[in-house]
């Protein structure tokens, strides 16, 4: 095989694989019941459970952390109310980790 066919094959591949991420981005959520009313397939994340938690946020690109209340989730972002910065949000791709106090 030369150059040209296996860089054409290494492209397709790419396209097929960015079809495939996009296609799993558009699923929906929700599913219509019999009597026509929505039903969640899948609730938010794990991190749904802690909102109003006091947490410090490790990131991949910060040597440092950020210390505050979490206040909301999504699918991309997360928001946290920090005392002295005030509401930042973070991207989820650049989460390290999330701690949060036992009390």
């Amino acid at each position: 095989m030369d150059i040209a066919t296996t860089m054409a094959a290494v492209n397709y591949f790419n396209m097929v694989n960015t079809w495939n991420m996009l296609a799993m981005q558009d699923t929906e959520l929700f599913t219509v019941t019999e009597n026509g009313k929505e039903d969640e397939m899948m609730s938010g994340s794990i991190l749904d459970t802690y909102i109003g938690k006091d947490c410090a946020v490790s990131l991949f690109n910060d040597m440092g952390g950020i210390k505050g209340k979490l206040m909301d989730v999504d699918a991309q972002w997360v928001k946290i109310e920090t005392p002295k910065k005030g509401t930042q949000f973070i991207n989820r791709n650049m989460i390290r980790s999330v701690n949060f106090e036992n009390k």
